[in-house]
Order: C-alpha cells, then sequence, then structure tokens
C-alpha cells in the first residue's frame, strides 16, 4: 500500500504506476464516491477495463465490508 499525502490546495500526487494502470493522463476526469469508510476515485475514461483489474474488483465487491479490515486507520509510521 503506497502511503500519500494531501498537498495544501488539497491535490494528491498518484504513483506513476497508478497512472498508467488506470489510464489517468493530465485533465482526466475523476468522479469521488464517498463510502462509510473512506472515499473512493473512480477514473472516467473510454479505456477498457483489463480483464485482471475486473477480477480483482470482482474479488473485492463479494469480500463487501470485511474487505476494510485490512485497511486499519492508524498508522504505524507516525
Amino acid at each position: 500500500m503506497t502511503r500519500l499525502t494531501v498537498g495544501h490546495s488539497g491535490e494528491i500526487a498518484l504513483p506513476d504506476e497508478l497512472r498508467e494502470r488506470y489510464a489517468l493522463k493530465p485533465n482526466t476526469p475523476v468522479r469521488i464516491i464517498e463510502t462509510r469508510n473512506g472515499i473512493l476515485l473512480v477514473p472516467l475514461t473510454d479505456a477498457p477495463m483489463s480483464a485482471d483489474l475486473a477480477a480483482e474488483l470482482a474479488a473485492w465487491q463479494s469480500l463487501g465490508t470485511q474487505a476494510w479490515d485490512a485497511f486499519s486507520f492508524e498508522d504505524s509510521e507516525q
């Protein structure tokens, strides 16, 4: 898991690997969805979803709220 920091103007710089994986180019529109446990950033592109990513998302959805237990709000690096 990558740790990111929100800048003074609210910006978050995503690592190259994530931008490439989700086809995020400059000026790509995104949707932010608030959930009970955090936020979900969804790129709004015409790029087709890879089979690997579709399988990963299906696996996460099948776990439901149990998946969030893997991500503690406490940060041991602080």
